[in-house]
């Protein structure tokens, strides 16, 4: 996965994270902090920063499996594509696009 589907994964399962994951993968995926610049804020290592990143990672995939909220999204998404008018309009609406 790339930078793109984890901040994709964090804006749907953010809120099942603890605070200090939330804030610290926050940082580094929608601020492009560097684990250094994470570790001063956090006052914990650049080990513990990449630790916790990606262990979020891990976690995030896990909730992705189990629930499949993303792939529903894309899904979703595809056939508003091919469908015209109030029904695309309605189903973007739903999912938040």
């Amino acid at each position: 996965m790339d930078i793109y589907d984890f901040s994709e994964l964090f804006s749907i399962y953010k809120s099942l994270l603890t605070v200090k994951q939330a804030d610290i993968f926050s940082l580094h995926i929608e601020c492009d902090l560097s684990l250094g610049e994470i570790s001063e804020i956090n006052g914990i290592s650049r080990q513990g920063v990449s630790d916790t990143i990606n262990k979020t990672k891990e976690i995030l995939l896990s909730y992705e499996e189990k629930l499949g909220l993303l792939s529903k999204k894309r899904e979703l998404l595809k056939i508003a594509e091919k469908v015209d008018g109030e029904i695309s309009t309605q189903i973007k609406r739903v999912i938040g696009d």
